[in-house]
């Protein structure tokens, strides 16, 4: 047999260059199997080994983006906890700051979902703050109404006793207090119900 020319060699070497190629290989093999069905194309002589990997690494593929998709579900779940959280904190600290009642913590979110501001439950609660009246408390709260000081209002005989003997005076009414403690708070310190 003759031996192949230079020019047969560089052809033999184009088309099997042309036959590999990722992008031009498929049309050639394809034009290939239609004027010579029995060449064996790139994708039949692999397909026993390539066909099962190709399968497993679809599997592996969807198995894959379905853990993704998890993951990131699982992860918005946790920042949408944390977040929550974050905010349910701000809000018992700005209430706990400013000492809100059910109805002041109520006006607060109003105040937040008003502005659209979720993030500053302390300005919320100091707006309200200062948009409350204070309550006007009528009555004695922690001190007498009038004092007797050393029976100025009125005589006393027990202010007598106090000036002429203190530690009787101590022991008399620590003996009153102890015998109708409620009484003695009501008397000394005015009827405040």
């Amino acid at each position: 047999m003759a031996e192949a020319t230079k020019a047969q060699l560089r052809a033999q070497e184009l088309v099997e260059a042309l036959w590999n190629d990722s992008s031009v290989g498929p049309i050639l093999q394809k034009t290939a199997k239609s004027k010579w069905p029995e060449v064996a194309t790139v994708d039949e002589q692999f397909a026993p080994v390539v066909g099962p990997l190709k399968a497993e690494n679809e599997k592996l593929a969807k198995r894959l983006a379905d853990l993704e998709a998890e993951r990131a579900a699982e992860k918005k779940a946790s920042e949408e906890g944390k977040q929550k959280q974050s905010l349910e904190a701000a809000l018992e600290k700005a209430r706990t700051k400013y000492n809100l009642t059910e109805e002041g913590f109520d006006k607060m979110v109003t105040r937040m979902k008003e502005t659209g501001n979720y993030y500053d439950a302390e300005a919320a609660a100091s707006w309200v703050s200062s948009n409350t009246p204070p309550v006007n408390v009528q009555g004695p709260t922690w001190a007498p109404e009038r004092v007797n000081f050393q029976g100025s209002n009125k005589y006393d005989e027990a202010f007598k006793e106090l000036h002429r003997n203190p530690e009787g005076y101590m022991d008399s009414q620590l003996s009153t207090f102890l015998k109708d403690p409620d009484g003695y708070v009501r008397e000394t310190f005015g009827n405040a119900a």
